[in-house]
């Protein structure tokens, strides 16, 4: 018997951002990481960030070690550079970055 399933893909093959994104989705952050950790580590990218949003949890308020990054909906330079650090480190934690879906309108 072989096993079903996809392949898990190795390596970083170029990501397609969907129509209508304005965000970078970064999971996996260290929950030390601060909104100006953040807005420093991004502000190459482009024009940065227009806004750095770490979620947290409602009942505790901690951090979910999920963050979005709104970028200027012109600056698609900006949002192409930042999923580039997908598996970069951030306080002694890598994370993923990659597009974020559009809210359905």
């Amino acid at each position: 018997g072989g096993s079903k399933g996809g392949r898990v893909t190795r390596g970083k093959g170029p990501k397609i951002r969907p129509d209508g994104c304005t965000s970078v989705v970064l999971k996996g952050v260290s929950y030390e990481a601060t909104e100006e950790d953040l807005q420093s580590l991004f502000q190459g990218c482009g024009q940065g960030p227009c806004s750095v949003r770490i979620l947290t949890d409602r009942e505790t308020g901690q951090p979910r070690g999920t963050v979005f990054l709104d970028f200027d909906p012109e600056d698609v330079e900006g949002m192409d550079a930042a999923v580039t650090k997908d598996g970069a480190e951030l306080r002694g934690r890598w994370f993923r970055a990659d597009y974020a879906q559009p809210r359905a309108v």
